[in-house]
């Protein structure tokens, strides 16, 4: 039996004041008991709901100014061009301070970049160029925080715990997707896509104070840690770090190009569904919402998944839904019933197949990767996989304005199907996790 009483979380200084831990709990404890990571988990679950609301906000905010598919998806991509230049030097900057305090100002920089949207409606001067601004901040703080939250959780959780704790955080983000563009929605709807994204900045508030409520204390730094600090020149380390082992390599390749996919799809879905299938915000908002209740239910099964499947058939499996998911788009067009099923079985395939992937990998390069590379490899895998993001938003508004968006949609999903196949034949080659240890960059 578990017992229930409550750890403390630190050590009686000298003094006698509770001092904050460098610790991590007990492996034996439940993760209900770790208040720390309650507090993380709390603080990114109100972080995703809004960044929900603003993933659906922006493009109708964009679209709302009159502007055309290419606009849209050059706005899109600048909200992920910091993958590019940004990532690299935040693994950096994680390795070297204190990641609770990172996280804290990679949040006031969100909040306050974001706060610039309804500062700049109330005076009428809104446009795409100061969107295209705006969104670079709002992603150069989140290619931060997430670097720096993903480095931060080993320091909370013991090891036997990472897949659990992840399938929390991923469950939180389906519980967003499911609950954040219908609120998106319903708000754009009666208040305007500039309300909405004001929601986002209360959010990324709230979780700042979650976060600073974390008594966690990474141990202070030695003289020999002193010397040993990273250098700019292992920027480029990291990256023959992620090459040299062979399962993180083929983890990378896979990720970098579904990405690819998956955001000009999306790009593309958000004008096609208010263009030429007639749905407006609500509309869309309900859509992603209904989906994403099998992204929830995909966190949940997601630790028995891998029991039963094993770690490269459960990565097989799980990517082999998100990629072929977007392919049922291609019937709509018909009727507004159907338009809409379609939709949100898309979606709803998507991901339960994408969380199930996403739990095993994240828990994979936690355990894998030392803690005091951590940050530099996990901001060279970011960089990697989520740099094709701004070139698929780009390359879906720009396709689908000239040779339309439905067969545009079709590209990308034959694309998408034909990267898992390579990813799927790679996978059954690949050795077993254990056999394969990470060597310090």
């Amino acid at each position: 039996m578990t017992s229930t009483h409550v750890e403390p979380h630190g050590t009686r200084g000298p003094e006698g004041r509770t001092q904050p831990s460098s610790v991590p709990p007990e492996p034996g404890r439940s993760l209900w008991h770790n208040r720390d990571f309650l507090k993380l988990w709390s603080g990114e679950t109100v972080a995703a709901f809004g960044a929900q609301v603003t993933q659906l906000a922006l493009p109708l905010l964009v679209l709302g100014l009159g502007a055309s598919a290419t606009q849209v998806g050059v706005v899109s991509a600048m909200q992920y061009m910091p993958a590019l230049c940004v990532t690299p030097f935040a693994g950096l900057l994680i390795d070297m301070f204190d990641r609770r305090l990172i996280l804290l100002v990679a949040n006031l920089v969100r909040a306050a970049a974001l706060a610039m949207v309804p500062a700049l409606h109330l005076v009428d001067a809104l446009s795409v160029p100061a969107l295209c601004v705006i969104a670079f901040l709002v992603g150069s703080g989140t290619a931060v925080f997430d670097v720096a939250y993903l480095a931060y959780l080993p320091a909370l959780v013991p090891q036997r715990h990472l897949v659990d704790a992840n399938s929390k955080l991923q469950g939180s983000y389906s519980v967003a997707q499911i609950g954040g563009p219908g609120i998106g929605g319903l708000l754009i709807r009666a208040l305007g896509a500039w309300f909405a994204i004001l929601a986002n900045v209360v959010a990324y508030l709230a979780t700042f104070v979650t976060l600073f409520l974390i008594h966690h204390r990474e141990p202070p730094r030695t003289p020999a840690d002193e010397t040993a600090r990273p250098r700019l020149a292992d920027i480029l380390t990291s990256f023959g770090l992620l090459w040299r082992h062979r399962i993180l390599r083929v983890l990378t390749f896979q990720a970098g190009w579904f990405n690819l996919c998956e955001q000009a799809i999306l790009t593309l879905f958000l004008v096609y569904s208010v263009k030429e299938l007639g749905m407006d915000a609500g509309g869309v908002g309900f859509v992603l919402a209904l989906g994403s209740v099998a992204s929830l239910a995909g966190a949940v099964v997601a630790k028995r998944a891998g029991n039963r499947f094993g770690f490269p058939r459960v990565l097989i499996l799980a990517m082999g839904l998100a990629s072929v998911a977007p392919a049922l788009l291609l019937p709509t067009g018909g009727s507004t019933l159907w338009n809409f099923v379609a939709a949100t079985l898309t979606f709803a395939v998507y991901g339960f197949g994408l969380t199930i992937y996403n739990v095993h990998v994240v828990a994979f390069r936690q355990s894998v990767i030392p803690s005091e590379v951590l940050g530099r490899a996990t901001a060279a895998y970011r960089m990697l996989t989520y740099g094709p993001f701004p070139l698929g938003a780009f390359l879906g508004g720009l396709l689908g304005e000239r040779f339309g968006l439905w067969n545009s949609i079709l590209v990308f999903a034959i694309a998408s199907v034909a990267g898992w196949s390579l990813f799927a034949s790679a996978c059954w080659r690949l050795p077993a996790p254990a056999a394969e240890k990470t060597p310090t960059a």
